[in-house]
Order: C-alpha cells, then structure tokens, then sequence
C-alpha cells in the first residue's frame, strides 16, 4: 500500500500494526469533607491519589499486571483488546481510604477504555 504525498510515495505494508490499545482514568479519593453540599464546595471536590491497581484478564487465572496511578491520580497500560477485572489494592494497614470492589472493564482493538476508580475516605 502506497500512499502519495507532494511527489513523494510512503510506503506501507497491508498488515500494518493495529492502534494501541488498554486501560487510562484516574484514581481518586471521596468525600473529603464532612459535609457534602450542592452545589459542591470547590475544596471538597475529590482528591487524586496514588495507589496500585491490579488488573487480570477475566476468566483466567493469568498473571496480574499491576499500575501506579501517578501524584495527579492518573494512570495508563496497554493491553490487549479483551475483557479485565481491575482492582483497586488497599494502601496499607488502615483501612482508610477504603478500594472500591473489583470492577469488570472491556478493552476494544485500537481504544482505550477510560475508567475512574474511587476510593471512599470514611469522612461523614
């Protein structure tokens, strides 16, 4: 396949590599203040964080791939276009902030499937 451009031929070939494609979004911590109000005070808004999200293919027993979600909460790996099950890992001994059950994401050929994970402060 050839493609012309300004009197010059780029060349590919037909089985050229298919997009990239996974998982992007962003880890974030909520309430952060005692009481919630609407509309929502501009200092109570969710806070990123950065924790460990475990991610496995669903229905097998393969390997886990973990992520880090970075200091703005953000986080992105590629995979393979199939179905996962993507669980956010505690931060430590406290129970505080508690992960979110384990969420079930489908990854599509050449996309990313956005998601946001969020974790519940225990605030009331």
């Amino acid at each position: 396949m050839c493609v012309f451009l300004s009197f010059a031929a780029v060349c590919g070939s037909a089985s050229a590599q298919a997009p990239a494609s996974g998982l992007a979004g962003r880890v974030l911590m909520a309430p952060t203040c005692p009481v919630e109000r609407v509309p929502p005070q501009p200092g109570c808004a969710p806070r990123p964080l950065v924790a460990v999200l475990s991610i496995q293919r669903f229905g097998t027993h393969a390997h886990a791939r973990k992520v880090h979600a970075a200091s703005d909460g953000r986080f992105h790996i590629l995979l393979p276009a199939a179905t996962y099950t993507v669980q956010a890992l505690p931060l430590g001994a406290s129970p505080f902030p508690r992960p979110p059950p384990p969420r079930r994401v489908q990854v599509h050929s050449g996309r990313f499937a956005r998601i946001t994970i969020l974790y519940d402060t225990g605030i009331r």
